[in-house]
C-alpha cells in the first residue's frame, strides 16, 4: 500500500506590499519551491521574525529627527522616549509655524540635557 502525504495550507491574504517582500526573501533564500501555481507560498517550515519598530516620528519636520530613540541603548532609550512622545503630540496638536517649532527645538534642549544628566560623570 502507497501512502500518500497531503497537508493543508491556510491562506491568508496580505497586501500587495507584504507579500513582495516574503516573496522577495523566499526567492533571494533560493526557496522556489515554496511557490505554488497559483502564487500561494507555501511557508511549511519557513517562520517569519518581526523586524525592528520603526520610531514614532517620521520626518515631518526636520527637527523631529533629533527625537529618534530606537537607536540608543534601552537605558537611554528610556529617558528619551518620553520627549519623544511628547514632541509626536505637539506635531500632532499644533499647526505648523514658528512657535511650534521653536517648542520643538527647546524639548529636544531638554531631552539632550536630560540624556546627558544620566550619562555624566560625577565630579572628583
Amino acid at each position: 500500500m502507497k501512502l500518500t502525504h497531503t497537508h493543508t495550507v491556510a491562506t491568508l491574504e496580505v497586501s500587495a506590499a507584504v507579500y513582495d517582500e516574503v516573496a522577495g526573501k523566499l526567492k533571494a533564500a533560493e526557496y522556489d519551491h515554496a511557490f505554488g501555481e497559483d502564487g500561494i507560498i507555501d511557508m511549511s517550515g519557513v517562520g517569519l521574525q518581526r523586524g525592528p519598530v520603526p520610531d514614532p516620528i517620521g520626518p515631518r519636520e526636520h527637527i523631529v529627527q533629533f527625537f529618534a530613540y530606537a537607536h540608543l541603548p534601552p537605558h537611554l532609550q528610556e529617558v528619551s522616549k518620553p520627549f519623544c512622545d511628547m514632541a509626536e503630540r505637539i506635531v500632532a496638536t499644533l499647526p505648523r509655524n514658528p512657535e511650534r517649532t521653536t517648542a520643538l527645538r527647546k524639548l529636544m534642549e531638554c531631552k539632550d540635557c536630560a540624556v546627558r544628566a544620566l550619562i555624566a560623570k560625577e565630579e572628583p
